[in-house]
């Protein structure tokens, strides 16, 4: 699919989003048990915990917003919205379901209201893909994955809100459709159909990217 292999080129978070010395990678179902046993802990009153659950998923939200929304610019406002509405949200929380599919209900609807005010004040423009170099890459590699990154936002920005969220979530987080629906509120039949149609929107709106992009434009060298 254009979508991974573009992505394989891509970088998948600023320098910023990845403190400490080593890539960072997001929560996967072996952080589930350290999560639960932190939002017990806050639920109990104990607000140092989420400074740890903060920690432990701030890099995958920044990342998953920055994909959900489109623009760098935005991501910082957003986390600090997903953070203050999980400490009020997480109240709730039950355990029945993995925490990841709670939190990204959280990232969703936050980017969902941010995807319907944008679409009424659309922008000129994607924002820049952030610089992640490293100072060992091969420059040609380097301008690769700046042009993957740049194609995959654009083709992004093609979809409607609910059908990024979907896409994003399937392909950047390896959701399933059952995940999905529970984390937007809706049916599993629903998720599938609109990542069916996300795909196909995806896939067209690359495969325009990148005619463009080739020499003499869509119709090709002269």
């Amino acid at each position: 699919m254009i979508f991974r292999e573009a992505q394989a080129l891509a970088p998948a978070a600023s320098p910023e989003e990845r403190p400490g010395q080593g890539p960072s990678l997001p929560p996967t179902s072996s952080d589930e048990p350290q999560l639960h046993l932190l939002v017990r802990r806050l639920q109990e009153g104990d607000l140092t915990a989420f400074e740890s659950l903060y920690e432990l998923t701030r890099v995958d939200a920044a990342r998953t917003l920055r994909h959900l929304v489109g623009n760098r610019v935005d991501v910082e406002d957003l986390l600090q919205e997903v953070y203050l509405r999980l400490l009020t949200a997480v109240k709730g929380f039950r355990g029945e379901s993995r925490f990841k599919t709670f939190f990204y209900r959280v990232c969703s609807n936050v980017a969902l209201s941010h995807l319907r005010w944008k679409r009424r004040r659309p922008e000129d423009s994607v924002a820049e893909p952030p610089e992640c170099e490293s100072p060992d890459e091969d420059p040609e590699r380097a301008a690769q994955r700046r042009q993957a990154a740049r194609l995959v936002e654009a083709a992004l920005e093609k979809l409607k809100p609910k059908k990024r969220i979907v896409f994003v979530y399937y392909e950047l987080c390896g959701m399933s459709p059952d995940e999905i629906a529970e984390a937007v509120g809706s049916s599993p039949n629903t998720v599938r159909s609109r990542l069916h149609h996300a795909r196909l929107e995806f896939n067209e709106a690359m495969q325009r990217l990148l005619a463009t992009r080739r020499p003499g434009g869509p119709h090709g060298a002269p």
